[in-house]
């Protein structure tokens, strides 16, 4: 689903967390978490291969980051990443769809693909006896697909069907055009999925070419974590990898073609109103940018969201839904990237207190900026957020998603060998400082889904108000 793929990149941030030994990128030295040693090896062909051995029941997990995402789709093939990878699985190496799935299926394992703005993720497991084959599964759908034009058309017509379903769903209708209205311009704009006009588009011959330009091993990182011999394991990928041809390809490790995103530009107010009559609630998103997720301010943004809208009862929910009954939910987000991110509130209301709700939410963005918070609330949200990381921690494929999410964004392992360290060091003076940077209360984007007739009185002096057909959305 849409909504699925984009929170992939804000939720691999809740996996940074565990007790490391050093404070340099994982690759560069020894390391482990816990009792579990991690070892590291790049292959010839620039791919990047970590193996932890674990005493758990006898399985293996893998995490396989390939940075190549939606921010690659060239003008009008919005979506081509996506359906790239949606394909790896419908026919590879001469298998069908249904023959791979029962490949992997015979071997009592899985395999999933998803696309994000900055990489595609294979992911997945089998039973520690078949590394082997399980290996080979993966270089088969990753290395070898067929890109089966009967299994493009499929695709093509889920996928658009889906997009234009978002019509009919104000949530994450305003989910999808506030990224698109504050980034607009940059790779990160679109949608993962696309448009349903630039997917219909999309032809077996693009897919082909995408693949080709980009999906290369310089850059890869495969994390496999499971009950095995990790000489064996080395040697299984190795087998299935090594060959893999680094070619002339475009893959920059990590997207470092992409424009960073300025996260103190400047965003002058403005009122984006997507016209939906009919509709008896109103959609609000309150956004700006902020930070990549590789930012020196990332503690404390954690805690300043936290404090404000990150829990059921943060700031945004007390004030919106406990204390004025305006809403069931009022919160706040980051959405941290490799070359940006951007930050948002967001809330629903009836339409008669639509004004009334944005006007609360611009007034604890302004609280937050103006006086520190005090001891009791600090604590509460530090406390919070510490007693959170282990639960990140608990199987194999969340130490393998977690030793590939360390390496892709290239954070300091200090971030985790000491995260309650630095949670808990974060101050109210640094949650003012962050909050006053990057939560702005009067520089801002507004984007609102909503019948205009019935709530236009209400925008007066909010801002240079844009009215968008719900027809005329992509």
């Amino acid at each position: 689903m849409i909504m699925k793929r984009f929170f992939v990149g804000s939720l691999l941030m809740l996996f940074i967390a565990g007790v490391l030994v050093g404070s340099t990128p994982i690759g560069t030295q020894a390391h482990r978490i816990g009792s579990v040693s991690f070892k590291a090896k790049t292959l010839n062909n620039g791919m990047k291969v970590f193996v932890a051995r674990t005493s758990e029941v006898p399985l293996f997990s893998f995490y396989l980051v390939v940075p190549v995402g939606s921010a690659m789709d060239e003008p009008g093939k919005e979506g081509c990443a996506n359906l790239t990878g949606e394909l790896l699985l419908k026919g590879a190496a001469g298998m069908s769809a249904d023959e791979i799935s029962a490949k992997i299926e015979g071997l009592g394992g899985e395999l999933e693909v998803s696309t994000d703005r900055d990489y595609t993720i294979i992911s997945g497991g089998f039973l520690a006896k078949d590394m082997d084959d399980g290996m080979k599964c993966l270089a088969d759908v990753l290395l070898r697909p067929d890109f089966p034009a009967e299994e493009l058309s499929k695709a093509k017509s889920i996928i658009s069907a889906e997009i234009n379903s978002l019509r009919d769903d104000p949530y994450e209708l305003a989910n999808r055009e506030i990224v698109k209205a504050l980034l607009a311009g940059h790779p990160y704009a679109h949608p993962t999925d696309g448009y349903a006009k630039s997917v219909v588009g999309i032809s077996r011959d693009d897919i082909i070419r995408f693949y080709r330009t980009y999906y290369r091993p310089r850059g890869v990182i495969l994390a496999v974590v499971g009950s095995f011999d990790t000489g064996k394991a080395f040697k299984a990928i190795e087998k299935n990898f090594a060959a893999w041809p680094s070619g002339h390809g475009k893959t920059p490790a990590g997207n470092a073609s992409i424009a960073d995103l300025d996260p103190m530009k400047h965003v002058k107010r403005k009122v984006i109103v997507i016209d939906k009559p009919g509709i008896t609630q109103s959609q609000i998103r309150i956004a700006n940018f902020a930070p990549a997720r590789n930012t020196s301010e990332y503690f404390p943004l954690l805690v300043a969201n936290n404090i404000l809208g990150g829990g059921f009862t943060s700031r945004l929910m007390d004030e919106i839904r406990v204390n004025r009954g305006l809403s069931y939910g009022a919160r706040s987000r980051l959405y941290q990237f490799s070359h940006g991110g951007l930050f948002e509130v967001v809330t629903y209301t009836k339409n008669k207190t639509l004004r009334e709700t944005i006007d609360v939410a611009l007034g604890e963005l302004d609280r937050i900026r103006g006086k520190e918070v005090g001891e009791g609330e600090l604590a509460k949200a530090k406390n919070y957020l510490a007693g959170l990381f282990p639960l990140e921690l608990e199987t194999q494929g969340d130490l393998a998603k977690w030793i590939a999410t360390v390496e892709f964004y290239n954070l300091p392992l200090s971030d985790v060998n000491d995260y309650k360290g630095k949670v808990f060091n974060v101050g109210s003076d640094d949650v003012q400082r962050v909050a006053k940077r990057y939560f702005k209360a009067s520089d801002n984007l507004i984007l609102l889904v909503t019948d205009y007739a019935k709530t236009r009185d209400q925008l007066e002096g909010l801002g240079p108000v844009e009215v968008i057909s719900i027809d005329d959305i992509d």
